[in-house]
């Protein structure tokens, strides 16, 4: 494998690159300044794989929720590449790349990320499936698709806030948090991006963007100053 994944679904945007066994890993949590590092830390990690950007068989990265900006600036990078190389870019569900690693969990699987405004985006696995659809959710809504009985595995950069928040609404729910585990999706990217590669599955197309379940804040001032 020579690939190359952004995860910037969250504050902290991560690069990894892979070139067969040799694996290369950047994490910036620099907040706004993530645009100007951008390109640099692309080439870094590139650098230190022994790749070049003409090496890469296929690029991914997070297709959303999560930040608006940052998925945007992931996107706009792995285009350029895509441009001048003709490399595949594979877009994965932010939360489905968060719980791949712990779909053996026997229990309930909850990848998570604040959204802010007292909500998160979240799904809910069980036995290696999804069971509920990547949502932009109040706590409620969230702890209406589980179950007292059941083990609850919290997963993600938010994990451990959701948790608590969770535990003290609802302290029947039995959740644990891996927090400790959880780096980035940047290695679940390269391997859901690499089966899908060797599958054959199309790519990404080049009208397709990032997905967004909540609209923009401007979204959401154009829609107040209509009504």
């Amino acid at each position: 494998m020579k690939a190359l994944a952004i995860d910037s679904s969250s504050n902290c945007i991560t690069f990894t690159a892979r070139n067969e066994e040799k694996t290369v890993r950047l994490a910036l949590d620099i907040g706004m300044h993530q645009s100007e590092q951008l390109l640099p830390s692309i080439e870094h990690v590139l650098k230190l794989a022994s790749l070049s950007a003409a090496d890469l068989e296929f690029t991914a990265l997070c297709g959303g929720p999560g930040s608006f900006t940052g998925l945007r600036l992931s996107y706009a990078a792995l285009k350029a590449l895509q441009l001048a190389n003709g490399t595949p870019i594979y877009a994965v569900p932010t939360l489905k790349a968060i719980a791949y690693p712990f779909l053996q969990w026997k229990g309930a699987v909850v990848p998570v990320i604040d959204a802010k405004k007292n909500r998160f985006y979240a799904a809910v696995y069980r036995n290696g499936e999804q069971n509920s659809p990547d949502e932009d959710a109040t706590l409620e809504a969230i702890a209406t698709k589980l179950d007292k009985e059941e083990d609850i595995l919290a997963v993600g950069p938010d994990a451990e806030y959701f948790t608590e928040c969770l535990t003290a609404a609802y302290p029947e729910l039995k959740v644990t948090t891996l927090k400790a585990f959880y780096i980035d999706a940047g290695q679940q990217l390269l391997e859901i991006a690499n089966k899908m590669f060797l599958e054959k599955v199309p790519p990404m197309q080049d009208y397709d963007g990032p997905v967004y379940i909540r609209p923009s804040e401007a979204e959401e001032k154009r829609a107040a100053g209509q009504n």
